[in-house]
């Protein structure tokens, strides 16, 4: 959205006793140390382990698939709008269970040994724009349903999705950006208004530009 702030830069803390798994990632630094082990200062609001984060990321990838099944359940009189609905819901969907499967296959130790610090803004933003795709009743315009999914889209969700699999060492599902790009063509496609045309080319925009790192 125009005015929006740059993400805070994320990151993903490990004890000095995993440092044997460090890694890069996008949006991440890692900091291994080699004196004691790093404990979170009180254990900050901003700092939450791994195996918290990730089943908090699989609950909003979930409701970001109910949201886009009930804008597809709303529109099944439009064929093509319909189609991009479930094509996203089964997306999101698909991301839910690969975050589930990670968290399945997470040594135990690993998942309180990482600390990931730095994504709170970030969540809140996704929360926040959830609750209002959600909150689109079935009689709202497909204008306002391209807009709200837009909205989600230009949050950080993916990015944290990306981390949170790397850091899990689990393999990506798609490439980066993908799903967003997919949701910006369908609506420029499907939409003639200026306010989601608008939303369009800065999501298109975003996903190229993260393409290219």
């Amino acid at each position: 959205m125009p005015g929006r702030s740059a993400p805070r830069e994320g990151r993903v803390l490990r004890s000095a006793t995993d440092r044997k798994r460090s890694f890069a990632a996008p949006r991440t630094i890692v900091e291994t140390g080699t004196g004691a082990p790093w404990q979170p200062a009180c254990k900050a609001k901003n700092v939450m382990e791994l195996d918290e984060m990730l089943d908090r990321c699989r609950r909003l990838e979930e409701r970001a698939g109910a949201v886009y099944r009930s804008y597809a359940a709303a529109t099944r009189a439009d064929p093509a709008l319909c189609a991009l609905w479930t094509a996203l819901a089964r997306e999101e969907e698909e991301h839910a269970r690969a975050i589930a499967l990670a968290r399945a296959r997470l040594d135990p130790p690993a998942g309180w040994r990482t600390w990931l610090e730095g994504w709170a803004e970030a969540l809140a933003e996704v929360e926040q724009r959830l609750l209002a795709a959600e909150q689109l009743g079935p009689g709202a315009t497909t204008n306002h349903q391209l807009s709200a999914a837009l909205d989600l889209e230009m949050t950080e969700l993916e990015a944290l999705r990306h981390v949170l699999l790397a850091a899990s060492d689990q393999p990506e599902i798609d490439a980066p950006s993908a799903h967003a790009a997919r949701l910006a063509e369908a609506a420029v496609t499907l939409s003639n208004d200026p306010q989601v045309r608008l939303q369009a080319a800065l999501l298109s925009a975003r996903s190229r530009l993260k393409g290219t790192r």
